[in-house]
């Protein structure tokens, strides 16, 4: 089974990258009603169980599934690389009643209403403005409790995956970028294959395709829509580059550490994942006002850059820091 997408002209250069939040939340929803599917996603399920037990998110669980198709409204197709919870709730809430009506009712006759208890699958067939509004309260509460304390780490991985990728087509075109995006994805003749998709065709007619990398996602590939109708540009998921680092202990090597100080040593470490000051400064525990003063001396050293988001500054390990830190850990003693 393969879905083919075909490339254009003016369709390559209309291919961006671009970030969700809410793609996050969805899929992190996703593992933690399918705990099964990822072992690497063990520490994180362990971490938020108990505060999952006091948040209600039935009706969203509901609605979304663990296996196969669900409501496309669920999760908008993100614009740029900017977008915040906030833009892709709006368009959530934006949704015509009609598309949610449809959408759920497609949703609701795939279930067994004897294995959904009878408030949320009435919720869930329904008057389609409260289901959306009830929808969306749910994925911001879901954003609150699964993503977002987790969410600078995360950012931090996407925004090194897109400069990554923004480079490969750069230097390879599309050919050198879908050559190591994702095994079911393969380049052939101004073409995209996607493998283990319902066969058919699609023409993107010149509205590109948005990429977008995720770390809830690992190892799936998604698309959508795939309606080759729709205004829209067809968004493909894919899994970021160096997701395990989000579950990776923070270290602080010693030999570092007596070269740098301790509390420089731990801010250039934690710089592994693009951060912002006031993360690195959450994740260590130190004031924003130390850790800017660390990260200014090691810049100055040629240890960290820094490059700007929007109104934010990431700051990310030199390749020169990488070795550094690398080559400290293979002297290190057990």
């Amino acid at each position: 089974m393969t879905l083919v997408l075909r490339f254009g002209p003016g369709d390559a250069a209309r291919c961006r990258f671009a970030v969700s939040p809410l793609q996050e939340t969805m899929s992190a929803l996703l593992v933690l009603n399918d705990p099964r599917r990822h072992g690497w996603y063990l520490s994180w399920l362990r971490g938020i169980q108990h505060v999952v037990a006091e948040v209600d998110l039935g009706l969203l669980s509901v609605a979304a599934p663990v296996h196969g198709h669900g409501p496309d409204f669920l999760w908008p197709t993100p614009t740029t690389a900017l977008t915040t919870i906030d833009d892709d709730l709006a368009q959530v809430q934006a949704t015509d009643p009609h598309t949610v009506a449809a959408e759920l009712a497609e949703q609701a006759s795939r279930l067994d209403p004897r294995t959904v208890p009878a408030d949320l699958y009435r919720a869930l067939t329904g008057d389609p403005t409260e289901a959306r509004d009830m929808l969306v309260a749910q994925q911001r509460l879901a954003w609150q409790t699964l993503v977002a304390p987790l969410w600078d780490r995360i950012r931090g991985l996407l925004d090194a995956d897109i400069t990554t990728r923004a480079r490969q087509l750069a230097d390879g075109g599309l050919e050198g970028l879908f050559a190591n995006l994702h095994p079911r994805a393969v380049w052939d003749s101004d073409a995209l294959l996607l493998t283990g998709f319902p066969h058919g065709t699609v023409d993107l007619r010149g509205r590109g395709l948005i990429l977008v990398p995720t770390a809830f996602g690992w190892p799936n590939l998604g698309i959508g829509p795939t309606d080759d109708t729709s205004l829209a540009p067809p968004a493909l998921v894919y899994p970021m580059l160096g997701a395990g680092r989000l579950w990776e202990p923070s270290t602080r090597p010693p030999a570092i550490a007596r070269l740098l100080g301790a509390g420089r040593a731990s801010v250039l470490t934690e710089t592994l994942i693009p951060s912002t000051t006031s993360s690195l400064a959450q994740r260590l525990d130190l004031a924003p006002a130390t850790v800017s003063q660390h990260l200014a001396v090691l810049r100055d050293a040629g240890l960290v850059t820094a490059q700007r988001r929007g109104r934010e500054v990431l700051y990310r390990q030199t390749p020169l820091a990488a070795a550094l830190l690398h080559s400290n850990r293979g002297r290190e003693q057990p």
